[in-house]
């Protein structure tokens, strides 16, 4: 028999006379530590009810959150953007330079306006040109060590398999780093050449090796295929261990 929206809703009314039973009960027995937790019980049940199929519970949940996170969402904006770097400087401490964003975030508004929508397109221009300066700016910092890092050494500099000195300052290189230096090289070398287009692959050795950096994407896609995986079990196990050990109290916590 499949449950209707309307139904769905009628047994969840229906339902909250018990739930506020327990929740008083819980708040007697434990406090409100323990209302707290029964509260996030009974969210983390209608969360997982659209594993059913989405339902009226579900979407009453889903907009609370929505709602919190929203109101959340302004009080940092305020607390954390606007009162600390532009009220603050210019109304506490008279840094009044700072006004001059106040008209460019006036412009924001035109877009409301169909006759002056134009003007809300300079400070649009104006954030663009900063964030391209300072996404260019993370880029070089971030991606540019890591092109001096792709060049590695495939010379050992002791002939033992375990460096005594695993630090990078220590300018060690035992066999097993040197071999994975290799796999390395290998790995950066030959993904590269099945992404370079400049030219035709038609030699077969350069065909072979686009297509070991091909085999070796798919290892590396499925270990974070796997990773992730394992992430999202290990959130349903913490959930789990709520419902079970804390909510329902059916075993022992772990300490």
């Amino acid at each position: 028999m499949k449950l209707t929206d309307r139904t769905i809703g009628i047994i969840a009314v229906i339902c909250l006379i018990p739930i506020s039973f327990g929740a008083y009960l819980y708040y007697l027995r434990f406090g409100q530590n323990g209302l707290n937790i029964f509260l996030g019980g009974l969210v983390t049940l209608a969360v997982y009810s659209t594993l059913y199929r989405e339902n009226p519970i579900y979407r009453f949940v889903e907009h609370i959150y929505l709602g919190l996170a929203a109101g959340y969402g302004v009080v940092i904006a305020w607390s954390e953007v606007l009162s600390t770097q532009w009220y603050d400087p210019i109304f506490k401490q008279h840094q009044w330079l700072w006004l001059w964003i106040l008209p460019l975030a006036i412009m924001a508004y035109f877009v409301f306006s169909k006759k002056h929508s134009w003007i809300s397109r300079i400070p649009l221009v104006i954030l663009s040109g900063f964030a391209a300066g300072t996404i260019f700016q993370g880029f070089v910092s971030q991606y540019f060590p890591q092109i001096q890092d792709s060049f590695k050494s495939l010379r050992p500099t002791i002939y033992t398999l375990q460096n005594p000195d695993p630090s990078p300052a220590a300018h060690i290189l035992s066999i097993s780093g040197a071999i994975n230096n290799a796999i390395f090289l290998i790995t950066l070398t030959s993904v590269l050449t099945y992404f370079f287009f400049s030219f035709e692959h038609k030699t077969k050795a350069i065909r072979g090796y686009a297509q070991v950096g091909r085999w070796l994407m798919m290892i590396g896609f499925g270990a974070i295929f796997g990773s992730t995986i394992m992430t999202r079990f290990a959130l349903l196990v913490d959930r789990m261990y709520f419902i079970l050990i804390e909510w329902m109290h059916l075993g022992h916590p772990i300490i």
